[in-house]
């Protein structure tokens, strides 16, 4: 089996806008949200569990609940981390 390695690189800017300080108010409302979220995923999950258990195939739409909930906390963290400049929506459409 090949391992492959992950690299990331991240540009440095030197220029910030001056409302850069907003990034973390964000976390406020976001928390709830994901609060909200992290509970539903949490159900999905432990159901598509024993779904998988029992009939030994994945459900294709509790597959995507959960896909669609980490690449949600990916792109905020890496917003909220400064490591991208545009912030992603709340309702993401092209997940």
């Amino acid at each position: 089996m090949e391992k492959q390695q992950i690299s990331l690189e991240i540009p440095f800017r030197e220029e910030i806008s001056r409302l850069f300080i907003f990034r973390s108010l964000w976390a406020i409302p976001l928390w709830f949200v994901t609060a909200v979220w992290s509970v539903w995923v949490g159900i999905i999950s432990f159901l598509h569990f024993f779904y998988m258990l029992f009939l030994g195939k994945k459900h294709q739409w509790m597959w995507d609940q959960g896909r669609k909930f980490f690449i949600f906390l990916t792109r905020w963290q890496a917003y909220l981390s400064l490591l991208v400049d545009k912030k992603p929506d709340l309702i993401e459409t092209n997940l």
